[in-house]
């Protein structure tokens, strides 16, 4: 009999268990993973946390009168037992603080669980900026009229919303001002000039939480530049335009690689600040083009060639430099290479391609530079430079370990050698090595 009493007992509580609701070991309430959030007007605030009840939920609500936000979600559909939110909003534009959010959460028999989370003011950090400028701008001069104008627009930006913006062209009395209400704006402005010459600009641009950012530019009122149509070319050769060819027996004209269309890169050494440097898409001084920098605006690139000495020199100064030259939209930029890996191993050079010799040579002017004095044979059109009497390729350079450890740009980029002009008689040459640039000078002593 007892025993008969125990079995019904443990149905009784078996089936007591599998009556009992899901979700019920759940710890009901409302969780918000911050109670405090610090915003200002326009910034976007992100409410993230959990809901968890028995008995499953019928809607949640995230509500602000003072802001007008009055968000909810109807769970009546599936009532889930758990609830987890993440919600963004974004504080109106003239919003004023502090303000109070309601976060709500009703189960189905109409119990609700709240949270009330306060917003309180904190101001921008970032500064506001401006996109549409370069730093120096060509304005045209009518020769004519006596007279350039100049029309500009700018895009505004600011993390928290712009209030105003000041333009000022102070050698003109130009100053124009704008009252801003968004976190992006657009203005526009025109001004005329009577006289060639530069013009500093600048934009100042002031946000609500005080940040204020002022941008500076270079207006350059001078005559039209009429440059030459360009051309998507294979490559491009850049080469230093005050030395002269002449002395060069190679190396004067060094390759730039095609990094996208009309977009050319080359890494250059120049010995001093007056180091110029021009490009050409034919090893040519004065061929069928010629690009350089514009007299008037630093940095734009042109080729005017019917008037060939109108084009000067790029300086980019002393040093080792990237520079880019983008023919497109006549721009040459400068970058400061990664260089850090270049090889400073012995380089021995053969200077005559059947003795079979190799010669070591010399550090030069820079870390990175290895010279030697030869004589270059008549005949003679051929060099290696090795650690080894292996000349498959230019230039090709061994590890300590006796290991091939690169190929060097030969003459047209291909790593396939290069072929030097025909040497009628013996020549004095100095050839100088640069692991940084991967390019080799051979210079008439």
């Amino acid at each position: 009999m007892r025993k008969t009493a125990f079995i019904l007992l443990c149905s009784a509580l078996c089936f007591l268990s599998a009556c009992k609701e899901e979700g019920a070991d759940l710890r009901p309430g409302l969780y918000v993973d911050h109670d405090i959030i610090e915003a200002f007007g326009g910034k976007e605030v992100r409410i993230s946390g959990q809901a968890s009840c028995y008995a499953g939920f019928d809607s949640f609500s995230i509500t602000c009168a003072a802001w007008k936000i009055n968000d909810v979600t109807d769970l009546s559909g599936h009532k889930p037992v758990v609830w987890n939110f993440d919600y963004t909003l974004v504080v109106p534009a003239d919003a004023t603080f502090p303000q109070y959010l309601t976060v709500t959460a009703t189960d189905v028999h109409g119990t609700e669980m709240k949270k009330m989370l306060t917003i309180r003011y904190a101001p921008a950090t970032t500064a506001p900026f401006v996109e549409g400028l370069q730093p120096q701008m060509a304005v045209d001069y009518d020769t004519v009229q006596h007279q350039g104008e100049c029309t500009l627009s700018a895009t505004l930006y600011g993390e928290d919303r712009l209030t105003s913006a000041v333009v000022e062209i102070p050698d003109v009395d130009f100053k124009q001002t704008y009252d801003l209400k968004a976190r992006e704006e657009k203005i526009a402005w025109s001004c005329m000039f009577t006289k060639i010459g530069s013009y500093p600009m600048t934009i100042t641009v002031n946000d609500n939480s005080g940040n204020q950012t002022v941008s500076e530019h270079l207006l350059i009122v001078m005559i039209p530049e009429k440059a030459d149509p360009v051309e998507d070319y294979p490559y491009l050769w850049a080469f230093k335009s005050n030395t002269k060819e002449s002395d060069y027996i190679f190396g004067f004209y060094q390759y730039m690689s095609r990094r996208d269309d009309y977009c050319y890169d080359v890494t250059v050494y120049a010995e001093t600040d007056d180091t110029e440097f021009m490009f050409a898409p034919k090893r040519e001084t004065n061929g069928a083009r010629k690009f350089g920098q514009s007299p008037y605006v630093e940095g734009k690139v042109i080729s005017m060639q019917d008037k060939p000495d109108y084009v000067i020199g790029y300086k980019p100064g002393q040093g080792y430099w990237g520079l880019t030259v983008d023919l497109r939209n006549q721009i040459i930029t400068k970058w400061e290479p990664d260089y850090a890996g270049a090889d400073k191993s012995q380089l021995y050079v053969s200077a005559d391609w059947n003795s079979w010799t190799f010669d070591a040579m010399q550090a030069g002017a820079t870390p990175y530079q290895q010279q030697i004095d030869v004589t270059i044979k008549k005949g003679n059109q051929y060099f290696c430079f090795a650690t080894a009497t292996d000349w498959t390729h230019m230039w090709r350079v061994w590890n300590a370990d006796g290991d091939m450890a690169g190929w060097w740009f030969s003459e047209d980029g291909a790593g396939d050698g290069a072929t030097l002009p025909a040497i009628t008689e013996d020549v004095q040459a100095n050839i100088s090595f640069d692991t940084a640039i991967q390019w080799c000078y051979i210079k008439k002593k």
